[in-house]
C-alpha cells in the first residue's frame, strides 16, 4: 500500500485560489446549499414520518449545486465538461453506491471505510469532466488515488469536519438551538454548507493536483 500525502496542503491552497477566482459562482452554490439544508431541516422537523423521502430529496437538490460548481471549476482551467447540469442524477445515484461501499467499510471495521472513503474521493469529478459512467468513474478515481489516498483523505476530513461541526456543537449545547432559534439554524446551515462546497472545490483542485504539472497549474491561477 502507497503512502503520499504531499499533495495536500496544495490542495487546500488550489481550492482556496479556485473559490477565489469564481466568488459569484461559490456565493450563490453556498447560499443555494445553505438554503436547502433549511429547508431539509424544517420539512424533517414537521414531517419526521416521511424524513427518509426529504434526505432523498435534499441530497438530489445539493447534487444539482455540486454538478454545477463542478462544472464551473472545470471551465475555469479551461476544460470543457461532459455532463450536464440536466444528468446530475447520475452523480446522486454514483454518491449513493460510494455511500453503500463506505457504510459496509465502516461496519466491518472504521479504517476501511475511510480507506474506500478517500479512494473514491474523485468519482464525482471525473464522472462530471469524462460523463465515462458511474462505475468507470469510481474505477479510475480508485486507480489514480492508489498513491495519494492519504491526501484525499486529509482533504476530506478536513472539509468534512467543517460540514458537520455545527452537529456536534448542537449536540453538546441542545440550548444555543433553542435560545437562538431560526438564527442558530441558518448559522449552522451555512457553516455546514461552507464545508459542502469546499468539498467539491477540493475535489477537483486535487484531480487537477494529480494530473496536470504545477508548473502548467500555475501558470493558471498566477
Amino acid at each position: 500500500m502507497q503512502f503520499d500525502a504531499s499533495l495536500l496542503v496544495p490542495t487546500l491552497r488550489r481550492s482556496w485560489d479556485m473559490a477565489a477566482a469564481m466568488p459569484g459562482t461559490v456565493l450563490v452554490g453556498w447560499l443555494a446549499t445553505a438554503v436547502a439544508g433549511i429547508a431539509s431541516d424544517v420539512a424533517f422537523d414537521r414531517m419526521g414520518d416521511v424524513g427518509n423521502l426529504v434526505l432523498i430529496i435534499y441530497g438530489i437538490l445539493i447534487t444539482f449545486v455540486q454538478v454545477w460548481i463542478t462544472r464551473e471549476a472545470f471551465k475555469q482551467v479551461g476544460i470543457a465538461p461532459a455532463l450536464l447540469v440536466g444528468n446530475s442524477l447520475s452523480v446522486y445515484l454514483q454518491g449513493v453506491l460510494i455511500g453503500l461501499g463506505i457504510l459496509l467499510g465502516i461496519v466491518l471495521v472504521i479504517l476501511p471505510g475511510l480507506y474506500v472513503f478517500a479512494r473514491w474521493y474523485l468519482a464525482s469529478a471525473l464522472l462530471v469532466r469524462y460523463g465515462s459512467g458511474r462505475r468507470a468513474a469510481m474505477q479510475r478515481s480508485w486507480d489514480m488515488l492508489a498513491a495519494h489516498w492519504p491526501a484525499a483523505l486529509g482533504v476530506g476530513l478536513i472539509l468534512a469536519a467543517l460540514s458537520v461541526a455545527p452537529l456536534v456543537v448542537g449536540e453538546v449545547a441542545p440550548a444555543l438551538a433553542v435560545e437562538y432559534g431560526f438564527g442558530w439554524l441558518a448559522a449552522t446551515n451555512l457553516v455546514a454548507a461552507a464545508g459542502i462546497v469546499g468539498g467539491y472545490l477540493a475535489a477537483v483542485s486535487l484531480l487537477l493536483n494529480i494530473e496536470q504539472p504545477a508548473p502548467a497549474l500555475q501558470e493558471i491561477f498566477g
